[in-house]
């Protein structure tokens, strides 16, 4: 009997003490995203399984930002969100995400636009993986390069157009994103950036660089070059069928052309002899604040998901620029289209990452389809729009911070 009891205990003592191993066996972190993002994960998924003996699961949402609202609110939802930079603001402001704390020198290797971006009130809510900039796509059967000037290009695209076929084309409708290039070229902008602060009571999308760059943007349509109805599907549609020599358009198309067609990419021009100014966009990581393995999920976005190689392994899988500057110089070297997507972001600004920003969207892209179809002037509309923006932003000015 005494010597039952004495095997019994040991048994039991060798299992109490495989326990803590059994229970971080059973440990994972959940990841929200949209199903384009995913296979850029998977080989670091499975380094940091090697590594901690944690499991990464990838969850894809439609709707990652609205479902993590939700979920985030009540406590519960995934580990981490993957998304872009201009959803910092809102999940911030409302206790939904966790600071990130980086040192100066983790910080400086990323291009400072994405760091930027993930950046709310001075504090740092994100690790970005990539960075996009709008770019011009060129048929290279059709035109040998592009002019380094948008009023070089209008005038080439004029002479190009005739019938069913384009010189120049982009998705001017219904579209701000697409067209805010011309308006910042020329100074204008959407709220003052007070250094890491935006002041949404000082709005300058109706100051005279902007009506200046409005201006331009009216040019495509007066001179016959871009229809009014021109959108993005219209775009990808008729450059793949051949009939567009060149388009502007983001990184998130050019592998679906470039199987397509021989193509060529650069930057964008300039304007009135300034550097085109795009909205530039940055994906990353976010961790949520009721994370119970945030220690871990900032490990794995940290150290896996923002170092060189993690960045280059993501690019491999995707196909997106990578936001660590080393990673992209590296990938940048077989891959040609890489570069000029950072150069047009370098010229660009981080779209703001306020709540504000829902209310300039309610006006700006109708502020655009209104002076281009004639409907009024570029003055009139741009400056109606714009104070439209600065009327509901004063009602509640807090509420949008």
């Amino acid at each position: 009997m005494k010597k039952f009891s004495k095997i019994f205990l040991a048994c039991a003592m060798t299992v109490i003490m495989l326990m803590p191993t059994f229970a971080q066996a059973k440990k994972k972190i959940t990841i929200w995203c949209t199903d384009k993002e995913v296979a850029g994960f998977e080989p670091l998924k499975k380094q940091f399984k090697k590594d901690k003996k944690i499991d990464v699961v990838t969850e894809i949402q439609a709707e990652p930002r609205s479902k993590f609202i939700q979920a985030a609110k009540a406590g519960t939802g995934p580990d981490i969100l993957v998304g872009a930079h201009d959803w910092v603001g809102e999940l911030a402001k409302n206790g939904l995400i966790a600071e990130i704390n980086l040192d100066a020198k983790k910080k400086g290797e990323f291009f400072p636009v994405s760091i930027n971006g993930f950046t709310y009130s001075g504090k740092l809510y994100g690790v970005p993986y990539c960075i996009e900039a709008l770019v011009l796509i060129y048929n290279k059967k059709l035109i040998s390069s592009v002019p380094g000037t948008w009023e070089e290009l209008l005038k080439t695209a004029k002479g190009m157009t005739a019938g069913d076929k384009y010189g120049f084309l982009y998705g001017i409708d219904n579209n701000f994103y697409n067209n805010f290039c011309f308006i910042g070229a020329q100074g204008g902008y959407i709220f003052k950036d007070l250094g890491g602060k935006y002041d949404i009571s000082d709005v300058g999308l109706d100051n005279a660089g902007a009506l200046k760059g409005c201006d331009f943007i009216y040019s495509f349509v007066k001179e016959g070059v871009v229809p009014t109805s021109t959108n993005n599907g219209t775009v990808e549609s008729n450059f793949k069928e051949g009939k567009v020599a060149v388009i502007m358009d983001g990184p998130w198309n050019i592998k679906s052309y470039k199987n397509t067609i021989d193509i060529g990419v650069t930057k964008l021009p300039t304007l009135g002899g300034k550097k085109s100014v795009p909205f530039v966009g940055a994906r990353g990581f976010m961790i949520n604040n009721s994370s119970k393995m945030a220690d871990s999920a900032k490990d794995f976005i940290i150290n896996y998901c923002g170092g060189k190689n993690g960045q280059i392994s993501m690019y491999d899988a995707g196909g997106r620029p990578p936001a660590h500057v080393a990673a992209n110089e590296d990938v940048a070297k077989k891959d040609p289209f890489v570069k000029p997507v950072v150069d047009s972001a370098n010229d660009g600004i981080a779209m703001p990452n306020v709540k504000a920003m829902a209310v300039v969207w309610n006006y700006a892209a109708g502020m655009i389809d209104k002076f281009k179809t004639g409907e009024t002037s570029v003055e009139n509309a741009v400056k109606s729009a714009a104070n439209q923006v600065r009327a509901d932003l004063a009602k509640n000015p807090s509420k949008f911070e």
